[in-house]
């Protein structure tokens, strides 16, 4: 898995490409941690290049947005795979995340 984090003004883009695991998630919640403790408070989540995500993956995001929302940020996801959207449907998540088809979208909602 590979992480590039860009700023796009106030909001910090984060482009996640590879599985999202097990494995990797501990590595995905460090950069979060770090970017929290940058004072970051606006996040895109862009995940067109996550082929696979497991329930680490999903509890990664989670609880980046629960930290977020705490100081009145936001977390916005982009670019979800037809297969990963359909756990987002089924755990209701897609009902709590604000998701995008590109990250254009999702930087333009802020």
């Amino acid at each position: 898995m590979q992480v590039d984090v860009k700023k796009e003004g106030d909001i910090v883009v984060v482009v996640v490409e590879g599985d999202l695991d097990a494995s990797t998630s501990p590595d995905l919640r460090a950069k979060f941690e770090e970017l929290i403790g940058q004072g970051e408070n606006q996040y895109v989540i862009d995940l067109t290049g996550v082929p696979f995500m497991d329930s680490s993956g999903i509890a990664a995001m989670v609880n980046l947005f629960k930290r977020v929302r705490i100081g009145a940020g936001d977390v916005k996801l982009c670019g979800i795979r037809e297969e990963i959207m359909k756990i987002f449907q089924l755990t209701r998540l897609d009902r709590v995340f604000d998701i995008f088809d590109t990250r254009a979208e999702a930087i333009a909602s802020f």
